[in-house]
């Protein structure tokens, strides 16, 4: 090859290097970057293909607000099926191509950021041509991609459980996405709000940027909710296609029986598609504030018709205040506030009624719960029917001394008796829950360990500042006895039953108690003995259980025969009497290459 060749080769390449390296990016939005370069993936969208902000046209401020050299921060309260996660992932997305950084994704727990990232982050970098090939390949020597870590040149993104402390250290962070705060503890371990830690992260940055999206919980103890409310608290309004007056959509003005909304100045009747079809604007209820923070529902999805957002408050309120208190969340993106007082003992006491039969009529299943003092097993029977409705059937108790066989054996023989319907039938426990967070933690093991077949489960309870914690969080096998530890919520599980106690009407989710039984004044006591206050702990509120009196075992039963129903997990709309109990499932074995026998 000839020298002028050569060089004209290598000017080339420097030209080329040059526009690619040194040329600046285009002036684009992080809407305008989507829509011209987002893929969405299969496996994550309803529909896959090209990102087209037009197709849910509010999330275009709340991107493009992300490049405000004026704003620090933006909240977003939101409901489920509005694209909050979309907002995350194109903010991503727009970095690493553009304004490539040092981005923090903080979500509740360890688990949930390797879910995300396995599920919504690496297939986004994977089918996104413009951000595939500068991502550092997956599983390179030096680390570049691993499941919490993505390298780029010029930054990277770190996912971390705000339940993982390490996580939150030492790592500068010019991007900060926060995701489901609602769901974080209130301490990651001992080292304070985990929010707070990420937060301090950016101090070092002039530019930093900081974006902070939930769905809300329980009012005065949400987290997002409070963040919103120091926000400018934008609502996005639509104008009546009739007066041509702007106004947000609120589920008051839903008309069930033609799915439409009223206009709040003209009255006038409009269904969705005349609605969501007119240009709408954000307005800011306080728009003095420092940040900004917007609120979506549900009503304004173009993936969630009217029609069903309404069957599924239906169902939700068919099924008593605990599915309607998530149909509030996710669907109207408002936290939930308790209605009327926590009642009080005397009050459940003369609820007291008196059944046809030991099992009255409407109970379908069976379930025991255990509780283990030192010197005692506190024991209640609950029967459940359609939509979780429940009658107490006798509280008992067994006293003596637990180091020895007697009272293990009195209570093996209480948990292996029947109890008699208004037909005669025997009717007998399906499963239990034993509590061994006492002093007998292994004597409740091999108690439970011969009787796995009977479904007479060890348990222990998870208490969680504001981390949620679902009532039943899995199990682990104890090595050495094959018998398997259930994990439970406590906090979780007490707000189900309390719920439930509020509720005045028979129906799903109704607590019925018999007279007698072992159903006293005592009794009543134990189950209102803890009520929920909220705290703050470094400015950040949080709701607690706090004991009022000295006996809780009747609630703690009542926890644990709530766990015993979500573990069997039956059909009780199904037809089935409690004297035919739901058969237990059979497991299918596999072979190596996957034949079930």
């Amino acid at each position: 090859m000839s020298v002028s060749r050569k060089n004209n080769s290598t000017s080339k390449l420097f030209k080329r290097l040059t526009k690619e390296i040194l040329s600046p990016p285009p002036d684009l939005t992080v809407s305008e970057w989507a829509d011209s370069y987002r893929r969405l993936s299969s496996e994550s969208s309803a529909e896959p293909g090209q990102w087209r902000t037009d197709r849910a046209p509010y999330q275009r401020e709340i991107l493009d607000s992300m490049l405000d050299p004026e704003l620090k921060k933006i909240v977003v309260m939101a409901s489920s099926q509005v694209g909050k996660t979309e907002i995350l992932l194109n903010a991503v997305g727009y970095h690493i191509d553009f304004d490539p950084s040092p981005i923090l994704l903080l979500m509740p727990t360890e688990q949930l950021a390797k879910d995300f990232s396995k599920e919504r982050l690496s297939p986004m970098i994977r089918d996104t041509p413009a951000i595939r090939n500068k991502v550092a390949e997956s599983k390179t020597r030096d680390g570049g991609n691993t499941t919490l870590q993505k390298a780029f040149t010029g930054g990277y993104i770190a996912l971390v459980g705000a339940n993982a402390p390490s996580g939150l250290s030492s790592r500068p962070i010019r991007i900060l996405l926060a995701d489901e705060v609602d769901r974080f503890p209130v301490s990651a371990g001992t080292e304070g709000d985990p929010l707070s830690l990420a937060q301090k992260r950016t101090n070092n940055f002039y530019n930093s940027k900081e974006v902070i999206v939930s769905t809300p919980t329980v009012k005065n103890a949400s987290r997002i909710e409070a963040e919103y409310n120091l926000g400018t608290q934008e609502l996005w309004n639509l104008p009546c296609p009739s007066c041509g007056e702007y106004q947000p959509l609120r589920w008051q003005q839903i008309k069930f029986e033609s799915a439409s909304h009223a206009c709040k100045h003209c009255g006038t009747l409009h269904n969705e598609y005349e609605w969501k079809d007119a240009k709408g604007m954000w307005v800011a209820q306080n728009p003095d504030a420092n940040f900004r923070s917007f609120h979506l529902n549900e009503l304004l999805s173009p993936w969630s018709p009217w029609k069903k957002v309404i069957d599924d408050f239906l169902e939700a309120k068919s099924k008593g205040p605990e599915s309607l208190k998530v149909w509030v969340n996710t669907s109207l993106g408002e936290s939930w506030e308790e209605e009327g007082e926590q009642l009080e003992e005397d009050e459940l006491l003369k609820r007291a009624e008196g059944y046809e039969a030991d099992v009255p009529s409407g109970v379908k299943i069976l379930t025991a719960a255990v509780d283990v003092q030192d010197d005692r097993f506190e024991i209640e029977v609950v029967g459940w029917g359609a939509g979780k409705e429940s009658w107490g059937i006798e509280y008992h108790q067994i006293f003596g001394d637990l180091n020895t066989m007697t009272p293990w054996n009195d209570l093996d023989a209480y948990l292996s008796r029947t109890w008699k319907d208004s037909q005669g039938k025997e009717c007998g426990i399906a499963g239990a829950c034993i509590d061994s967070g006492g002093h007998f933690t292994q004597e409740v093991y091999k108690f439970c360990a011969p009787r796995k077949s009977r479904r007479i489960f060890p348990i222990k309870g998870q208490g969680g500042q504001n981390q949620y914690i679902p009532l039943v969080n899995g199990y682990k096998e104890i090595k050495g006895l094959k018998v398997f530890l259930f994990h439970l919520g406590v906090d979780e599980g007490k707000a189900k039953v309390m719920s439930r106690l509020q509720q005045l009407e028979t129906g799903p989710g109704f607590c019925h108690f018999p007279v007698g039984k072992g159903y006293n004044k005592s009794y009543f006591e134990g189950l209102t003995a803890e009520k929920l206050v909220t705290r703050y702990r470094e400015g950040i509120p949080y709701n607690v259980w706090k004991q009022v009196r000295d006996r809780n075992e009747p609630i703690d039963l009542r926890v644990y025969n709530t766990a015993a129903i979500e573990i069997l997990n039956p059909n009780l709309d199904e037809e089935f009497t409690p004297a035919q109990q739901p058969k237990k499932r059979r497991r299918k074995r596999t072979h190596s290459r996957g034949a079930s026998i």
